[in-house]
């Protein structure tokens, strides 16, 4: 016995192995012998196992939803008729981009503004943050601070926190010199010319008032990328809006007309993509238009969050196959990660190496 490890031991640690699929892919990272080549670090990521991995999942999904994307259209299924009685092409995919209001606060801003100002997306969805803090960031600047920075003194001296950011209080107060005029002028042309204001519609306008190439909403505007923010009053928005009712009241913004106008951009794809960044308001909202097609055809979410207290935050792709807002063929990513790190690298490895293709015709100011 003494010349011999135990037969269950043998057993336990030298298992047979059964055969793996010979087309599986087999785990390697870069090699830095080659140099620095940062396209070649990236395209490893798909080797390299864990978020890395889903990171490359997250680039073939999202290349996929470009291809379809420039896919020609004939026939009456490309025809589209806007309610003003125009017509226009559809796209082969129309792609739905929604984010949280951090990430405009952060220089994510500037990834997103890409995509808009050379109209690579279709629909947004955000927050009120979302809209606002875009508008605010053309007024005054925010600056890198710390997660440490004690809430009492910042109270004390005007200073608001945005995890590691830091944004005046001044820079509100210029928002609310720059905005009353604008909600006095709305509430004058629904009373006198019967517009019916939505949310949509509202920060259409903003875009056009700001008049700034630093600002998403002034790409949207300018591309014609309908944005939506179903809680638009949640935010410093709202409280501009609170206070204009007091002084001029009577402004009135319609929701049933935003949903479905965001419902019929799903219903009347050809194919569908969702790219999600974040979690609460946005993402179930870009789900939910998708549920009205029987799900999205392609699917990247990028957040933090995990699925343990049945959040729609945290819940991964195939949560979301089972209420039906992406198809049961779509091959859906989660790369769980900060967006802040995530999101550049994936536009570097998608949108912006498409460029020449997805701007090909399009004249941007």
């Amino acid at each position: 016995m003494a010349d011999h490890a135990p037969s269950v031991a043998m057993q336990a640690v030298l298992k047979p192995s059964c055969s793996l699929p010979a087309d599986m892919l087999k785990i390697k990272g870069y090699d830095f012998n080659q140099g620095v080549d940062l396209q070649a670090v990236l395209k490893s990521y798909l080797t390299t196992g864990f978020q890395a991995s889903s990171f490359g999942l997250a680039v073939q999904e999202i290349n996929r939803m470009i291809e379809k994307r420039l896919e020609p259209v004939e026939g009456d299924e490309g025809v589209e008729f806007k309610d003003s009685g125009e017509v226009s092409r559809k796209l082969g995919c129309t792609i739905f981009l929604g984010y949280t209001s951090n990430l405009i606060s952060s220089g994510i801003r500037e990834s997103i503004r890409y995509l808009a100002e050379h109209k690579m997306v279709d629909v947004i969805v955000t927050t009120a943050g979302g809209i606002e803090e875009d508008i605010i960031k053309c007024l005054g600047h925010t600056y890198l601070g710390d997660f440490n920075l004690p809430g009492k003194e910042l109270r004390q001296r005007g200073i608001n926190r945005i995890g590691n950011l830091l944004v005046p209080n001044s820079n509100y107060c210029k928002f609310e010199d720059w905005l009353i005029p604008i909600l006095d002028q709305m509430l004058l042309e629904q009373n006198t010319e019967g517009i019916r204001w939505t949310p949509s519609k509202m920060i259409h306008r903003l875009g056009k008032e700001i008049n700034n190439p630093d600002s998403v909403l002034y790409w949207a505007y300018k591309n014609d990328i309908p944005m939506f923010s179903p809680a638009l009053t949640d935010g410093s928005l709202g409280d501009m809006i609170y206070f204009h009712s007091f002084k001029n009241p009577g402004l009135v913004l319609d929701i049933v007309e935003d949903i479905r106008r965001l419902n019929s951009k799903a219903v009347f794809a050809i194919k569908t993509g969702m790219i999600v960044l974040g979690g609460g308001v946005v993402k179930h909202h870009v789900a939910n238009a998708n549920l009205m097609r029987n799900g999205a055809d392609f699917a990247v979410f990028v957040n933090t969050g995990q699925e343990f207290d049945g959040s729609d935050s945290g819940a991964r792709p195939d949560e979301a196959v089972s209420w039906g807002k992406i198809r049961a063929d779509a091959k859906p990513v989660k790369v769980h990660a900060d967006v802040s790190l995530v999101f550049p690298l994936l536009v570097a490895q998608t949108f912006a190496l498409h460029a020449d293709k997805l701007t090909a015709g399009k004249k941007t100011d």
